[in-house]
């Protein structure tokens, strides 16, 4: 059974080397822990003003 976990990413009012640099440090972080990324999902709304990055991780469930 998968377990899934879903990061934010706000890619709206920031430069995209800061949007990078926060997808880098999530996919660093969630790695070491053993998630494995599975999409990223763009969601952008409000006329196109506000935009966020989606990323959804999934791991084999501890214990399963």
């Amino acid at each position: 059974m998968q377990q899934h976990h879903v990061v934010e990413i706000r890619a709206t009012g920031v430069t995209p080397e800061l949007v990078t640099e926060r997808m880098q440090e999530a996919l660093d972080k969630h790695d070491a822990d053993g998630w494995q990324l599975r999409t990223i999902q763009p969601i952008i709304y409000n006329s196109s003003t506000t935009g966020y990055l989606i990323l959804v991780f999934e791991r084999e469930q501890v214990g399963a």
